[in-house]
């Protein structure tokens, strides 16, 4: 992720097949040295930016993109990976896609890098990623943070660091791991102390429903956690309305957030794609992606599966193993 990364990604782009209508990349974000998915059109290329802070997973914006057009896109392991479900979902077909793949080593942690790095945002001309250590430029001067300071924590437990479906590949192939030893520490506390954990958790949670606005796999026209999101008009009969199944009032408190994220969490059940766009986006930085991780630990140990495989995990609710 330095400048290297950056030229391959746009000299692979100026090779792109004529029939791509439209490139799904990074550029800089304005007054800030993050990257953020933007839609270019294949003579854009040098808009195009890539760097650790490159974090965001452009799937949501390609499955939009991909109904009427044939799409390039930039995409790390777990980007990849969220791609593979939506076809899987038939939510895209990859015949419509040409993917970028890049090997990816980790992102940077927003909130730790603005807390580390010396420099004002709108000062920092170039972020890169150059061995085990972040170098920072800025007006000529230079700040050296070691990556593992700022290194978003979900990275630590990556299963698929590197695409496996890609149609050309920048960088080295990369080993991912299945490690839930977090989760293993957190199940040694006891029943209370897990229950007070979250209790905590989700009364600071103001339910402005980012986690799920961001999700790849949270595409559903209406939400049943959320009862703003119904598909009702002043001209819906009143016996309509009333059919429509309220899980949870419209209040924000513990016991309803409790609802609202152990049901939204279920949804993806043997499909999250393990990016963390939930927690980077919650404004209360809860630590959304414990609450799936379990859950994935849960699928991988009493079905021995992993959303990489062909078979949708659907499937497969109906074959429990033997004991």
């Amino acid at each position: 992720m330095n400048a290297e990364t950056l030229e391959r990604i746009k000299e692979e782009c100026r090779k792109l097949p004529a029939e791509i209508s439209y490139i799904v990349g990074f550029v800089r974000k304005q007054s800030e040295p993050r990257e953020v998915v933007a839609v270019l059109k294949p003579d854009e290329v040098d808009k195009l930016s890539f760097s650790p802070l490159s974090f965001n997973n452009p799937a949501r914006t390609v499955m939009e993109l991909a109904k009427d057009n044939k799409v390039a896109v930039i995409a790390k392991g777990c980007d990849a990976r969220a791609l593979k479900q939506l076809e899987k979902e038939e939510k895209i077909e990859r015949e419509n896609l040409y993917i970028i793949g890049i090997s990816c080593p980790g992102v940077i942690d927003y909130r730790k890098f603005r807390n580390t790095v010396k420099f004002r945002l709108a000062e920092i001309d170039s972020v890169e990623l150059i061995g085990d250590e972040v170098v920072v430029k800025a007006g000529g001067e230079e700040q050296r943070i070691p990556f593992s300071e700022v290194i978003f924590e979900n990275c630590l437990y990556c299963e698929q660091p590197t695409p496996k479906d890609y149609d050309v590949l920048i960088g080295e192939p990369r080993e991912g791991k299945v490690d839930f030893s977090d989760i293993e520490e957190f199940e040694k506390l006891s029943a209370e102390e897990r229950w007070s954990y979250w209790m905590d958790v989700f009364s600071k949670c103001i339910r402005c429903h980012a986690c799920r606005q961001v999700c790849p796999m949270c595409y559903c026209n209406e939400c049943l956690v959320d009862p703003s999101n119904l598909a009702v008009s002043p001209m819906t009969p009143a016996e309509e309305k009333a059919a429509y199944p309220r899980v949870l009032g419209r209040t924000v408190n513990a016991a309803d957030n409790l609802i609202y994220h152990i049901v939204r969490v279920m949804h993806h059940a043997g499909r999250c794609a393990g990016c963390g766009e939930c927690e980077r986006a919650c404004p209360m930085e809860l630590p959304l992606r414990k609450l799936e991780r379990k859950l994935e630990k849960v699928v991988y140990e009493v079905f021995n599966y992993s959303p990489d495989e062909e078979i949708p995990f659907l499937s497969k609710l109906d074959i429990l193993p033997e004991g």
